[in-house]
């Protein structure tokens, strides 16, 4: 007769959407991760994944739901590292799945903090269920597990049993029952607990969405208020040119008209005089000087030519030294860094606003040259707003300044959080919000 081992067997299942389009059995996934085989299909995208754990009777015991993130050449990337067998170590209990719950991680359920955002939720919707269809998978043996088998002896004849034996295991079975109701009563609190935290996880997602979006097109209407107020600013200020250099330009006509005037008056004398000869050296002393002049403009055009082709030099070569120091930095770390990681070393920074963040080695790079576009990535910011709530965290004051450039400086509340702030809002004091701004106007 045959019976099962104690025999358990991994797999991977990759996702496109909310559907199973890949079974792997961990071989062949190691050989996806050693770069033996591209997943061309996920080619510069993120790959939904879930690890399993399969005992013999193909019930599932233990999964992680992770995110596997490929380049564009279909191979996964240098960077990605998750410990899928330390997660399922240290995962909690998760639903039934028939060989009582499993071990579970998810976004949800993650025993490593710091791997949240590597992991994603399940989807547990009645008709839309990622266990259901893991399950239904598996039972199929669709990867093609094979589990060594064991024999055992046949079972021997059945002895007959007293009316007490009978009436014993009788309250036996029926104690056997309650706990098994009260144990399965539990289960299914822990799966409604599991579902109640994913859909809060989903709903929290949805609406950072879309306070980023509402972020985003708030900013964006900003810049162009901004724009239009430093055009409207440069108009002005190039009428106000223009009106000076209409001013002066009548000043000198006049003046010129009333020098010719003079002139005029001056030549009709030397001509009753007959003093010409004196007029015309004047005239080339005048052409003369005019012509000095003219060189030494052309002389000094040319100094600032020369100068601006240095300038550009100078841009290009600094240039080039920041491209040579991050590739440096990044073969010296082709050497050393990536050892490092494999020998479980992690990259992490603290930075304000997003708390300790997790990076990869081709973040470093970045770290060192500009650490606010960076953190600004993590933070679900753009720069421009990051570098805003950074001065207003450091600096919680009033930003507003009258026509005449006269700072408040007023102290304000302090946004703590990058994504909660809003240019031109928080930075303001009471008196000088947009809505306090249209009612003193």
């Amino acid at each position: 007769m045959q019976t099962f081992s104690s025999e358990q067997l991994d797999a991977v299942f990759l996702w496109e959407g909310d559907t199973i389009v890949r079974d792997l059995l961990w071989p062949e996934f190691e050989a996806i991760l050693d770069g033996f085989i591209p997943v061309n299909e996920y080619a510069g995208r993120l790959a939904k994944a879930v690890f399993v754990r399969v005992d013999s009777r193909l019930h599932i015991t233990a999964a992680v739901f992770f995110v596997l993130e490929v380049d564009a050449d279909g191979m996964v990337s240098r960077r990605w590292n998750v410990p899928l067998f330390r997660l399922v170590e240290q995962a909690a209990k998760g639903p039934d799945l028939g060989a009582g719950p499993i071990r579970l991680a998810c976004f949800s359920q993650c025993p490593i903090e710091w791997q949240r955002n590597n992991l994603w939720d399940p989807h547990m919707e009645p008709g839309n269920n990622s266990f259901a269809l893991l399950r239904k998978r598996v039972a199929a043996n669709t990867p093609g597990f094979v589990f060594r088998a064991l024999t055992e002896p046949e079972d021997e004849e059945p002895v007959a049993v007293s009316d007490d034996a009978q009436q014993a295991w009788r309250q036996s079975v029926k104690e056997s029952y309650f706990r098994a109701f009260r144990i399965r009563l539990a289960r299914v609190i822990r799966e409604q607990r599991l579902r109640i935290a994913t859909l809060t996880n989903e709903h929290k997602n949805v609406l950072r969405l879309r306070q980023q979006q509402h972020q985003q097109r708030l900013a964006e209407h900003q810049q162009v208020i901004a724009e239009n107020a430093s055009q409207l600013q440069a108009l002005q200020q190039q009428n106000q040119l223009l009106n000076q250099q209409l001013q002066e330009a009548a000043s000198r006509f006049e003046l010129l008209e009333q020098r010719f005037g003079e002139q005029q008056d001056a030549a009709q004398a030397l001509v009753n005089n007959a003093e010409v000869p004196e007029n015309h050296d004047e005239i080339a002393h005048q052409s003369a000087a005019l012509q000095v002049l003219q060189e030494r403009l052309d002389h000094r055009e040319m100094e600032l030519f020369y100068r601006q082709q240095q300038e550009n030099n100078l841009n290009d070569e600094i240039a080039h030294m920041r491209d040579e120091n991050a590739r440096l930095l990044e073969q010296g770390g082709d050497y050393l860094l990536p050892r490092l990681q494999q020998a479980g070393l992690r990259f992490v920074s603290i930075q304000p606003g997003v708390g300790t963040i997790e990076l990869a080695l081709a973040d470093l790079p970045l770290l060192l040259d500009n650490p606010q576009q960076l953190v600004s990535r993590f933070a679900g910011v753009n720069e421009t707003v990051y570098r805003a709530w950074l001065g207003h965290y450091q600096q919680p004051c009033c930003q507003h300044r009258d026509a005449q450039g006269h700072f408040c400086g007023q102290t304000i509340l302090r946004t703590e959080v990058p994504v909660d702030f809003i240019l031109g809002e928080s930075d303001r004091c009471e008196l000088h919000q947009p809505r306090a701004t249209i009612c003193h106007g």
